[in-house]
């Protein structure tokens, strides 16, 4: 049974012979119940295939399947695209292509059928086997230009030892010098490739000290961070003398190189002096425009070095996106390439902040085909059907309709305005900037030709729309973008630490602060060099729930098989838990009850009647909810459904009266919508399980529908209310999205055929309204624009093609729950405070005090390091 047609095609419409592919594919729900049942084929023969679930549907069924394959060549360039089928049935045997042994002193043999290589098992070090074998490894770390710790592996993982198309080695450890300080961690990923002398690293360098943040604020050269001079892969070649190079993309191979060095400095660009670099001391270093590449008494300058390399003795290798994330460098001489990942540069310093990352992409051909070597610049590349994505319903009202929002979303990719061409604006290349979007609208109210650096960290999911419209299009360039902000958000946008308070740990920093420049802050939101109002120095903070997005990382996760976003995905989760719930201990119990329930009690309108709920009626609470419900997603435990029921009813209920939420107070409770997206979200989740008869459900749905008639009767576009908001441009007429994408869905929910009509007639001239001013908009080009439509893409189409479909389902079942008012007097507000102050009480411990204060307050924690012996000192806030 076949289940899709997709297509490939590689760099000039070539595939080379035995390309490796992975890639992600949805699938329907109820068709495949087990993943070895799927099979590939191409011009009807089969192909090997490695393949895994990587997520289910409710009824056990495969959603998502991870496939390691590898393409036959296709050369003949009139026919570009080579069609590969997957199909549904019993699949055939297939050789385990590699085979993965484990020998006698601890190292590997790893035998691909086109290759061999021997993986030290305690090093960082895999050597190639045949009469001129090559080393790569021998990782170091410098500082002040001496070496001072190499990689100590201190576990290793083979994701198999019998495969038929790929096996991984996942390896963990440290780089450590006690004479200098130093320590880090470091992950590398080392993937081979059946019948293939293809080989992918991944290696990540990884600070995991939490910072000081004294103040809230997270400037450059905080006392944890990891200063260093150089960080230099070795590869060792046997005795062949010679290079060959390929600086760019289609120049000229410069041969007979025995000699030569290439340093990128900076990113060649216009703006390649841009603010946007200012180390610690607040300047800007870097050593010259462009790259510099030596050989021997000769040389050449130029912008935008890609380098290409390839060794007599048969070997290529390639650093992905290289200039994109300067500074680095390569050397080679006496027989010894070194893969500078960071370069040693006269008067530089290269600081990796606490909780930060940094990874590399390399890549090595060990055929001895030149030409073959040159596919290691663009990886395969892959489009789907939208008609088959829309069948599969894996994504979320995803449709192959046409959108008027099409056309504006499509500016994204504009060579003027869109997403890169902002990266020029600011200069946003180099290690830790790449990836991440120019926040270009924080500048709007700057005079012509001002700007400020600021960072836009991933708000509202563009990764996510990204990657939707790569689905809808299938074009390149999305996936590009969002690849490239994934790994960004991974290594740096999230704050990988489990030494800082809880409500920090593994969280998603803000973006740069509204309206003042990034300055030192990099990518961490607050610096002590702002002043939003123009005199007092910003206020601070650190990782918030209200900046918490997963479903783009989740949705990644699924078509790349990495890992790494997966981590993300649950680490976020854990984090936003705990920020909402907390840790237990009474101080903290004590600061949410000052903060969150006196102000409850004095000020609420009706004594007799105050909205008591758990949580905050806002964006933070949706951005948990789906939190939840992604990690539901890639892991089927059940817990985080049964979780989310319980925010979502600690939130709102059928029983609230929609005027104790001062919904019209525009600038302090817009964010709503957001909350209300997740609960449709919820919905439709609960429908897949088909659990639409519980009593969660229908008090959840009757809730929403509440809220829905509420915005029915009294919502209206935010700009036609100008005078009540601080800064009335058109991002407020893209937040209207919101509320007709809400509207369509409460269309499916309407209990008869005429309020279904009004919740459709409302909805579709919020979204004529949304997408002709911005049609005419000067500002719809900027990120936080694209960003929110890319957002809510989708909701219109969905609707408009299956408003038949819509008109058949019954309508819904009156609730039979009984669900217990949020509403209590102040007496018993009071009285369940008591009664929670007790029980933490009863679950005191001295030593949990005082390590919460310890993050806190300097003083503290060196009382808890002289009481329990170990240093938990954080920054005053």
């Amino acid at each position: 049974m076949k289940l899709v047609d997709f297509t490939v095609w590689g760099a000039d419409g070539v595939v080379g012979t035995g390309e490796p592919l992975r890639v992600g594919v949805p699938l329907p729900k109820g068709v495949v119940r087990h993943a070895s049942l799927l099979s590939l084929t191409a011009a009807s023969k089969p192909l090997p295939l490695d393949v895994n679930a990587t997520q289910y549907w409710p009824d056990g069924s495969v959603r998502w399947c991870l496939l390691d394959t590898l393409v036959p060549g296709n050369t003949n360039i009139g026919q570009a695209q080579q069609l590969i089928t997957l199909q549904l049935g019993e699949r055939k045997l297939t050789e385990h292509n590699i085979r993965v042994t484990e020998r006698k002193d601890g190292s590997w043999h790893v035998d691909t059928g086109g290759c061999q290589f021997q993986v030290q098992g305690d090093e960082l070090k895999v050597a190639s086997i045949g009469e001129k074998s090559v080393v790569l490894g021998g990782a170091a770390l410098h500082v002040d230009g001496v070496r001072v710790s190499t990689a100590q592996v201190e576990h290793s993982r083979w994701s198999s030892t019998l495969a038929s198309a790929r096996v991984t080695l996942t390896q963990f450890g440290v780089f450590r010098s006690v004479d200098v300080g130093i320590y880090c961690q470091f992950e590398s990923v080392v993937s081979f490739h059946a019948n293939s002398g293809r080989v992918n690293w991944q290696f990540t360098v990884h600070n995991p000290k939490a910072a000081i943040h004294e103040g809230g604020l997270w400037d450059l050269g905080d006392p944890a961070s990891l200063m260093f001079s150089g960080l230099k892969m070795t590869c060792r070649l046997p005795d062949v003398g010679e290079l060959q190079i390929q600086l760019e993309p289609e120049s000229e191979w410069l041969s007979g190189v025995s000699q030569m060095d290439l340093v990128q400095a900076s990113s060649g660009g216009n703006a390649w002096q841009s603010t946007n670099h200012v180390d610690c001391s607040g300047q800007v270093n870097l050593a010259f425009k462009g790259y510099q590449y030596t050989a021997g008494n000769e040389g050449q300058v130029g912008n935008r070095a890609s380098p290409l390399l390839y060794a007599n003795c048969g070997i290529g290798v390639y650093l992905d996106r290289f200039w994109q994330n300067f500074p680095k460098a390569l050397y080679f001489a006496e027989h010894e390439l070194v893969l500078d990942l960071f370069p040693e540069l006269e008067g530089y310093e290269h600081e990796l902040q606490p909780g930060e990352s940094k990874t590399h992409h390399l890549r090595f051909d060990f055929t001895g085909d030149r030409d073959k070597c040159e596919q290691l610049r663009t990886p395969l590349q892959i489009s789907f059907p939208p008609g088959y994505i829309e069948n599969t319903a894996c994504l979320q009202h995803f449709s192959t309709q046409h959108e008027a929002l099409n056309s504006l979303i499509d500016m994204g990719l504009d060579p003027q305005l869109g997403f890169g061409a902002k990266r020029e604006v600011i200069d946003e290349y180099g290690w830790r900037n790449f990836g991440d979007i120019f926040a270009d609208h924080e500048s709007l109210y700057l005079p012509d030709g001002k700007l400020y650096v600021s960072h836009y960290n991933n708000q509202y999911d563009p990764l996510y729309g990204f990657l939707r419209q790569y689905f809808v299009s299938g074009r390149r360039e999305w996936l590009n973008l969002a690849e490239e902000l994934a790994w960004h958000l991974v290594d740096i946008d999230i704050y990988n630490t489990r030494e800082d308070r809880a409500e920090y740990n593994g969280g998603l920093f803000w973006h740069t602060d509204h309206y003042v420049d990034a300055f030192t802050s990099s990518h961490r939101t607050y610096s002590r060099q702002q002043q939003p109002d123009g005199q007092n120095v910003t206020q601070g903070g650190g990782p918030g729930a209200e900046h918490c997005y997963t479903h783009g990382l989740m949705l990644h996760y699924c078509l790349s098989g990495s890992e790494r976003s997966r981590h993300a995905v649950l680490q976020l989760t854990d984090w936003i838990t705990h920020f909402y719930e907390g840790t237990g201990t009474l101080i903290e119990w004590m600061l949410d009850f000052k903060v969150r329930m006196l102000p409850r009690i004095r000020y609420a309108r009706d004594s007799g009647k105050i909205l008591d709920h758990k949580y905050p009626f806002n964006r933070g609470v949706g951005n948990y909810i789906n939190a939840l419900l992604d990690s539901l997603a890639i892991t089927n435990d059940r817990r985080y459904l049964q979780k989310a029921e319980k925010v979502i009813l600690g939130t709102f209920n059928p029983l609230d009266e929609i005027e104790d939420r001062n919904l019209n107070d525009v600038e302090s409770t817009w964010f709503y919508t957001i909350f209300l997206q997740a609960v449709v979200r919820y919905l439709e989740v609960k429908k897949q399980y088909g659990e639409q008869a519980g009593g969660e459900f229908i008090g959840i749905r009757d809730a929403f529908m509440k809220y829905a008639n509420w915005m029915l009767e009294y919502e209206k576009p935010y700009l036609d209310q100008a005078d009540i908001l601080e800064y009335p441009n058109d991002t407020w007429v893209a937040q209207d999205l919101r509320k007709a994408c809400l509207l369509f869905y409460a269309s499916g929910y309407a209990p008869n055929s005429i309020l279904r009509k009004r919740f459709e007639s409302r909805a579709s001239g919020l979204f004529s309204y949304v997408s002709e001013t911005l049609t005419q908009s000067s500002t719809r080009h900027f990120s936080r624009i694209l960003a929110i439509l890319m957002q809510n893409h989708g909701v219109a189409g969905y609707f408009q093609q299956s408003r038949e479909a819509c008109d058949e389902i019954p309508p819904p079942s009156e609730s039979e729950q009984v669900f217990e008012s949020a509403y209590r007097t102040r007496a018993q507000i009071i009285f369940r405070a008591f009664i929670d102050f007790l029980n933490h009480l009863k679950n005191f411990s001295l030593r949990n005090e005082l390590k919460w204060l310890s993050y806190r307050q300097r003083r503290v924690a060196g009382i808890y390091s002289r009481l329990y012996g170990n240093s938990t000192r954080k920054g005053d806030t």
